[in-house]
């Protein structure tokens, strides 16, 4: 964080793009299978920058409770999206992303028929083999169920856990997805689950992944107040 006094006030800046890069560089580099490296290490470092922000907003501005509110779901929301691309080029990294040697070429839908009184239809599926095996897509969930038995994020079991309750309220996004009459942001996002990502972030950051040195640290100094936050096992976040 800087702070910069200048004739209109003290403006406020986040850590570096610049110190932030150097930083992921750490872990992130080329040669490993993922392509656009460059632009990965600079849309990590923007949404760093943008939660720290979040943080700030919350930490010294008396907000509304509904802003409140749709601070923490963005906090949630951009933190996911941060661990979302780390698993991705971590698993592509350690060759654990999911691969296919199938692909498909044709669909033929098939007729309809009375079986079991009910109307039901067979379609053929045509399938090509490939010569050398292409990614396929993975979901978060996916991803973090193989990151968790590879260990990709580290051993701390607890990591793995609460990002499987936050990937729910992620999915959040979509503001039609509603499953009852009272599933809204203002139910849904709570200060607990703010903690839970921070934690998340933070523990990420810090961990061996990055060997972080004691500067490296101080980047992500602003989340340390989120760890003395005692919470709920994740499943019942």
């Amino acid at each position: 964080m800087i702070e910069i006094r200048t004739e209109e006030g003290i403006r406020w800046y986040p850590a570096p793009i610049n110190k932030l890069e150097s930083f992921l560089q750490k872990a992130i580099f080329r040669g490993t299978g993922f392509v656009h490296v460059y632009a990965l290490r600079k849309n990590l470092a923007y949404n760093l920058q943008y939660i720290e922000y979040l943080d700030k907003s919350l930490s010294e501005i008396k907000l509304s409770s509904v802003i409140t509110t749709q601070t923490y779901k963005m906090f949630i929301i951009v933190g996911c999206g941060i661990i979302e691309s780390l698993l991705t080029y971590f698993l592509i990294k350690s060759g654990n992303y999911s691969t296919k040697i199938w692909q498909l070429e044709a669909k033929m839908p098939g007729q309809e028929k009375l079986i079991d009184g009910k109307k039901k239809r067979i379609d053929c599926y045509i399938l090509k083999k490939l010569s050398t095996p292409v990614r396929e897509e993975m979901t978060f969930d996916s991803m973090l169920r193989k990151a968790e038995k590879k260990k990709v994020l580290g051993p701390n079991h607890d990591v793995y856990s609460k990002l499987n309750y936050l990937r729910k309220l992620r999915n959040k996004v979509h503001l039609q997805t509603i499953d009852e009459p009272t599933d809204t942001d203002w139910n849904a996002f709570k200060y607990r689950h703010l903690c839970a990502m921070a934690q998340v972030v933070y523990s990420v950051f810090t961990s061996n992944i990055f060997h972080p040195s004691a500067e490296d640290k101080i980047l992500f100094s602003y989340l340390e107040k989120y760890n003395a936050q005692q919470l709920d096992p994740p499943d019942s976040l």
